[in-house]
């Protein structure tokens, strides 16, 4: 029996043996990935998968560039989320409490929670604003005291018209 080779199109000798060195992609025209390059994930590069996981594969490849340093191909990352049991489905995400994996309202685009303090704020900027009002308005008392002491002032310019003859306000009203 003869050697075993990785892929047959691999251009080997009939005498050569197989070995990390001679795998050749003749597809692309460039080495295939010997073991010297492969790395082991660390367990910051795992973190920053399971923190940033919610978002997708795009943005796990661009947090580990940025956070890490390292460039994950996104086979890669998808293979290594397999093995750790993260999910890099892409999840909604709350924008004003950043809660992940919840239905967002289409309206507010909040979450249930967020939503509903919201509301609770509206209520609560529209109670002020009833409260405000109804002090502005005059007391029933004000009115009534007003009108008693307008009722007063009317009937003595009355009495003072009749017992001096002068001319009412409706009669010099009308002579205008």
């Amino acid at each position: 029996m003869g050697t075993r080779r990785p892929n047959p199109s691999t251009p080997l000798s009939l005498g050569e043996a197989w070995t990390p060195k001679s795998l050749f992609d003749p597809l692309l025209g460039v080495p295939q990935m010997s073991a010297k390059e492969w790395r082991e994930w660390t367990t910051r590069e795992i973190d920053v998968m399971r923190a940033n996981g919610h978002l997708g594969v795009e943005a796990v490849h661009d947090a580990l560039l940025r956070e890490c340093g390292t460039d994950r191909s996104t086979r890669s990352i998808e293979s290594q989320a397999s093995r750790c049991h993260v999910s890099l489905r892409v999840q909604q995400v709350c924008p004003e409490c950043g809660v992940v994996g919840v239905r967002l309202n289409r309206q507010s685009g909040l979450c249930p929670k967020c939503t509903e303090l919201m509301h609770l704020n509206e209520e609560l900027a529209f109670n002020e604003v009833l409260q405000a009002e109804r002090e502005e308005k005059a007391d029933d008392a004000d009115v009534a005291a007003i009108r008693r002491e307008r009722d007063r002032m009317r009937q003595r310019n009355s009495r003072l018209c009749r017992k001096y003859g002068l001319k009412s306000r409706r009669d010099r009203r009308d002579d205008k």
